[in-house]
């Protein structure tokens, strides 16, 4: 049965759906069907209605005129207050309006103008019905303010956050969600009241900073719900960081404390079933909650996560908030701890080494889930996690004489990580069981990675046993495992291994073989001689295709110096767009080094022209030397493209007195709490950690030649 029907949607049937579209059809007569189905008694068919609302009619957060039309109707339902879910119909008013749950501006009318450039035509209309559609929700939004206390608490968990993005007059609007606090009696509807209210501090901090930064920290230090408390805690982390108590840490560690006394009583009441349908809808929320059960989550989780989110560059509070996550007697905490350490370590450079410390003393604990969570996290940090070395050999030993895990390949087991984890530390008191490992297990993905982390020498001993292994394979058939082997003799520069190598490239049926054999052999140089003749004959076969012909060349200048017939190659391959062959020619600019220098006008051409300036400015260097054109662009793209900062730090660093300008730069960087590639990106980011320590060693060479040192270990 529908809420009164007769009383309901006056004037619905007079509006012309036939004449109107949206996603799938140039004609909207199946919306008035949805609208009714939003305001009916049974909750599948709300549940398919809203499914259709966003499936068709706001398709992908796109507007159509039907879906203008709805706008008036959806108010309807949402101030009827005998019709149930009405709280998600405010956030569909929300999502028709373009407003986020997060603080960032909606478009205004310069940034469409600026996206209908791509093509006016096309979206002239979809525009016109996006900004008819956010007006019409906005010219409505005081309807809201009367709900605040609507009985249902879906609907007042859903209007704070509508109110602060909708509504024309913000002090208003902070004032009746000031005013709602005390009294609001649900937790969620609670939270989302002091979530809106730091919504509008940011968003208008001249009008309402100081008053709302003042309520937030009045709310930290006095409400006696602990998760309003962090919910507090983290929006004035987002407004105001700089008025954080000193003890935010402790306060947050207080809240995890509660959350564990609360699951000693017993699980929480669990929350109304809602119906299974064959809806998007449905299939998402059962997925979200599948994915929070495999994780183990919960509510205090959720506050933690938002509060290290909010808190951003504030190490000096995260890092011992993690530490005193990683120490928490509840197993659930200790877990959830972990992710959240691989994400701050690989994030931010921690002040000293107690946050990793802490990480690899978990791995003491008796649950195997979690020390493989720590094993995970600690292969990210190895360059930096150097201090629990002792820690992980250890723990290697500790699985002398026991069963290992079945069913799981050696690199997903608990010891294969650790023997990662210790070779990508460079630790030689692997090396010795790996050459018995190496023989039976599958070949570990980023062997290579290892090699080059416990260097030539400590890895000599694992020579032979690759090669053995390479040469019982079909050298015909391309596979991982050979390409990784192929890698992994000419990282060790294997000198018994030339020959086989030699062999495989005339065999070679394949150039995914050919190009890893040639890069292989090029990292042996000189010593590799023999293999010259073969690779000439590569060179000068006509049949080879031009994006292969970049790899030839690198093999071919390394094996035998001979550098002018490689020019044009690299030249072509400096100028293509295609990632591959770039990549490939501006490796062989490095090695090439003075002897390329007829590559100058080529990168002088890429940096006048735009085409990736840094690492042209940076080739420029490596052929000529000269830093009076090299350096100017160097610093300008120091701060233009912070992903470019070890390759120019690298430049830098052999630069010697030149480099005088950019000291104030790499002073700069070194004091950053955040690794350079740390883009502030949500969700589960792992950063390359191995990339920013390099750009750390580059940055205090070029310090130390200038008298100044820093004596702190790189983190």
């Amino acid at each position: 049965m529908n809420h009164g029907e007769g009383r309901m949607f006056r004037g619905i049937d007079d509006v012309d759906w036939a004449s109107m579209g949206h996603a799938y059809t140039d004609s909207a007569t199946d919306v008035p069907e949805l609208l009714w189905g939003l305001a009916s008694d049974d909750p599948e068919r709300r549940e398919i209605a809203l499914d259709g609302m966003y499936g068709a009619v706001h398709h992908q957060g796109d507007v159509y005129d039907s879906t203008v039309a709805c706008v008036p109707f959806l108010f309807e339902l949402v101030a009827n207050p005998s019709i149930a879910d009405r709280g998600a119909v405010i956030g569909l008013l929300c999502s028709i309006a373009h407003v986020s749950d997060g603080d960032e501006d909606e478009w205004d009318e310069e940034e469409a103008e600026a996206f209908a450039e791509f093509d006016e035509d096309e979206h002239e209309e979809w525009l016109r019905h996006f900004f008819v559609a956010r007006d019409l929700v906005r010219e409505r939004a005081g309807d809201f303010l009367g709900l605040l206390g609507d009985p249902d608490p879906g609907v007042r968990a859903a209007v704070p956050g509508a109110l602060a993005r909708l509504h024309p007059d913000p002090v208003r609007v902070f004032g009746a969600l000031r005013d709602r606090v005390p009294v609001e009696t649900d937790p969620e509807a609670a939270r989302s009241l002091v979530r809106a209210l730091g919504t509008l501090a940011g968003r208008h901090p001249a009008e309402l900073g100081g008053e709302a930064v003042r309520m937030l920290k009045d709310l930290v230090a006095g409400t006696s719900d602990p998760q309003l408390r962090m919910t507090a805690l983290a929006r004035l982390a987002r407004s105001a960081p700089g008025e954080l108590p000193p003890d935010t840490a402790e306060i947050a560690l207080d809240v995890m404390r509660l959350a564990r006394e609360a699951d000693e009583l017993g699980p929480p009441p669990a929350a109304p079933e809602r119906p299974r349908t064959d809806t998007l809808i449905s299939h998402v929320r059962e997925l979200h909650a599948e994915h929070r059960r495999s994780l183990d989550l919960d509510d205090a989780a959720d506050l933690l996560e938002e509060l290290h989110t909010e808190l951003r560059d504030r190490v000096d509070l995260r890092f011992p908030l993690l530490v005193g996550q990683l120490g928490s007697p509840g197993l659930r905490q200790r877990r959830h701890a972990v992710g959240m350490a691989g994400r701050l370590l690989t994030g931010w450079r921690a002040p000293d080494d107690e946050p990793v410390l802490a990480l690899a003393r978990l791995l003491a604990d008796d649950d195997l889930r979690l020390q493989k969570a720590v094993l995970s996290e600690l292969r990210y940090l190895a360059p930096v996690a150097h201090r629990v070395s002792e820690g992980v050999a250890a723990y290697v030993e500790s699985w002398e004489g026991r069963p290992l895990e079945t069913d799981t390949v050696f690199r997903d087991m608990a010891l294969g990580m650790a023997f990662e984890v210790l070779a990508l530390q460079g630790d030689g008191r692997i090396v010795p069981a790996l050459t018995h490992v190496l023989e039976v297990v599958e070949l570990p993905e980023k062997l290579s990675r290892w090699l080059e982390a416990l260097g030539p020498e400590a890895a000599a001993p694992l020579g032979p046993v690759l090669h053995d292994r390479l040469a019982r394979l079909d050298h015909r058939t391309p596979s991982a495992e050979l390409d990784g082997l192929v890698e992994a003799l000419g990282t060790l520069r294997h000198a018994g291994s030339v020959p086989l190598l030699t062999r495989i490239l005339a065999d070679a049926e394949h150039f995914r073989t050919t190009r890893e054999v040639l890069e292989a052999l090029s990292a042996y140089g000189p010593q590799a001689a023999e293999a010259a003749p073969l690779v000439r004959r590569l060179w000068e076969d006509d049949t080879l295709p031009d994006e292969h012909r970049i790899h030839v060349a690198h093999a071919l200048w390394a094996l035998t110096g001979e550098a002018e017939a490689v020019l044009p190659v690299v030249r072509e391959g400096l100028r293509s767009r295609s990632w591959s062959p770039w990549y490939a020619a501006l490796q062989l600019t490095e090695s090439l080094g003075r002897s390329g220098a007829a590559l100058a006008p080529t990168f002088r051409e890429m940096i006048a022209e735009g085409h990736t300036p840094a690492r042209a400015a940076v080739g420029l260097w490596q052929v000529t030397g000269e830093t009076d054109e090299t350096l100017p662009v160097l610093l300008t793209e120091w701060s233009a493209t912070p992903a470019q900062r070890p390759a120019i730090a690298g430049c830098l660093a052999g630069t010697g007195p030149a480099a005088a300008p950019a000291l104030p730069l790499i002073r700069t960087e070194l004091a950053s709490p955040r690794r350079h590639n740390n883009d502030d990106s949500t969700g589960n980011m792992r950063y390359d950690v191995p990339t920013d320590v390099a750009l750390q060693q580059d940055c205090r060479r070029v310090l130390a030649g200038f008298g100044e040192r820093i004596d702190a270990p790189v983190r």
